[in-house]
């Protein structure tokens, strides 16, 4: 059967080849062209609108699910734009602290102690308390930094969602106008 086919197909493109030469599959096109013309003409004014009401119809669950989509990501969003904040208010003032600590340090040279929220401490320990903090300012600075990629990345997303929804909505639209052509 497959030999068949196969031979059946060699055949019918050497006589093609045979007959129009180069031009074969210019043929080729225009007869599927006309052909598909011909069925898309001879099809129903009635069977066009079932079709496009079915169109519709299929459409719906899509705009819901995208608007579904929307409504989480702009939950993400938030939760993301209150991170980030967040994270800009706790940098701020642990940047405030290493500064604090660091004048002290600078304005005391040569103390053995420093003075602390009415406590002394020494300064040695001042300076791998001043250490410790800078290391985890760094580490909150670019986990700062990080959140606010995935903070644009989530703009970006839900942005694109919008925008197919629109699209999505504009087509339902068309769809609904050309329903009401064919009607008339």
């Amino acid at each position: 059967m497959l030999k068949k086919g196969l031979f059946l197909a060699t055949a019918g493109t050497l006589l093609l080849g045979l007959c129009f030469g180069r031009n074969a599959m210019s043929y080729v096109k225009t007869t599927v062209n006309k052909v598909s013309e011909t069925v898309k003409n001879n099809v129903s004014i009635g069977y066009e609108l079932d079709r496009a009401r079915q169109m519709i119809k299929d459409l719906a669950p899509e705009i819901r699910h995208n608007m579904q989509l929307i409504a989480k990501e702009e939950i993400q969003v938030q939760q993301f734009e209150k991170r980030v904040v967040q994270a800009d208010k706790t940098l701020s003032r642990d940047r405030e602290e290493i500064l604090r600590m660091k004048a002290v340090l600078d304005q005391n040279p040569g103390a053995q102690t420093l003075e602390f929220g009415n406590r002394n401490y020494p300064v040695h320990r001042v300076n791998v308390d001043l250490a410790n903090r800078f290391k985890h300012y760094k580490k909150a600075d670019e986990t700062s930094f990080n959140l606010r990629k995935v903070l644009d990345a989530r703009q970006r997303t839900l942005a694109a969602a919008r925008e197919k929804l629109n699209s999505m909505l504009a087509a339902k639209q068309q769809l609904e106008v050309d329903v009401e052509n064919l009607e008339a």
